[in-house]
């Protein structure tokens, strides 16, 4: 019985042996691994030309930090380069989908093979394609506790794009013609989805939302005013960048217009035909 007792207690340390020790450097390869993926895809957002439409505050986010700090934390830069191109370049490389693998760790024990580059599917135009991309962005997010985690912008109505419009039209007299033909466009189209509602009371509606976006966008012009003095008050450089950083952070509003802009282009292929 003795024999039986201690052939137990070693198949039972052997067990704990294999439960305990074998996993961890496989799930931690994984999660490397994912790391390592989700830097790659962050990276590929920042080569989109429709990011700021599909992507809720995209200007707000900082894509390009959150891959580094992934490939920092997880200690996915190689120690040692293997050949005349630094790794910088190398991921460089793959994400623009110039090269077929990227060696990641000290080590260089992790391979990540190319997937479907991201940003083709946020420029697609296809809207399960642009949901599927940022639904792996957002997944990348949560993962790693990256916040805020990313999100599909709002599709902004017809009635919004009309406003839009017939806001640049009133701001700049150059662009009424273009701007006036778009907002009527615009009007059609929700019209047609609002027979209830005559021209007359469609149009008194987009020129009240008009009149006071505009009144916002003036009051905050004139807030950014006084705080540009405040600052410049306080001994700071209106040349120098910061300054500037600082004041388009509270163009709230203003920036909000202008994306508001370029998404009703985007909505309705303006900006790829060239005009209406």
């Amino acid at each position: 019985m003795a024999i039986k007792r201690t052939g137990s207690a070693g198949l039972a340390a052997m067990l704990a042996v294999l439960v305990f020790a074998s996993p961890v450097p496989a799930l931690a390869n994984e999660t490397r691994e994912e790391a390592g993926r989700c830097a790659v895809r962050y990276l590929q957002v920042n080569h989109s030309t429709n990011a700021s439409r599909i992507i809720a505050g995209y200007d707000t986010i900082d894509l390009r930090d959150r891959a580094w700090q992934l490939i920092r934390v997880h200690e996915l830069a190689p120690a040692i380069s293997t050949g005349s191109s630094t790794f910088a370049e190398d991921l460089n490389n793959f994400v623009r989908g110039q090269a077929s693998y990227l060696q990641l760790g000290r080590m260089r024990d992790i391979m990540l093979l190319p997937e479907l580059p991201l940003q083709a599917d946020i420029d697609s135009g296809d809207t399960d394609l642009q949901e599927s991309a940022v639904s792996r962005l957002a997944d990348c997010d949560r993962t790693f506790g990256f916040a805020p985690v990313i999100a599909l912008a709002p599709v902004l109505g017809d009635f919004d794009c009309a406003v839009a419009y017939w806001l640049r039209g009133a701001m700049y007299p150059m662009d009424q013609a273009a701007a006036g033909e778009r907002a009527q466009f615009a009007l059609g189209r929700y019209q047609s989805e609002n027979a209830g509602l005559s021209v007359e009371e469609i149009i008194g509606q987009v020129q009240a939302s008009g009149n006071a976006r505009y009144e916002r966008i003036m009051q905050e012009s004139r807030d950014l005013e006084e705080f540009r003095k405040e600052m410049t008050a306080e001994g700071q450089n209106p040349d120098e960048a910061a300054f500037t950083e600082r004041l388009q952070r509270r163009a709230v509003e203003a920036l909000s217009f202008q994306q508001d802009v370029v998404a009703c282009e985007a909505k309705y292929g303006f900006a790829q035909a060239g005009g209406q």
